[in-house]
């Protein structure tokens, strides 16, 4: 199948089991080419910070508040 649009690259989360190096769900999905570019280091970081927010916000509020940061 070919690919529509130039991508990035491909990032893939991995849920950890309860076992070591057992995952119970795996997704992936791609990084589009945007106008910025970002590292891998960098994407990363943007995860972390995501993932850290998620300890004060649930999904709908913390959404709510990403979208409005491009306002």
């Amino acid at each position: 199948m070919k690919v529509a649009t130039e991508r990035w690259g491909e990032i893939t989360i991995k849920k950890q089991g309860v076992t070591k190096n057992k995952f119970d769900i795996t997704k992936s999905f791609s990084i589009m080419n945007i106008k910025y570019f970002y590292s891998i280091e960098e994407l990363k970081e943007i995860l972390s910070i995501s993932v850290d927010l998620t300890e004060k916000y649930d999904f709908k509020k913390l959404k709510k508040k990403l979208e409005g940061l491009d306002k």
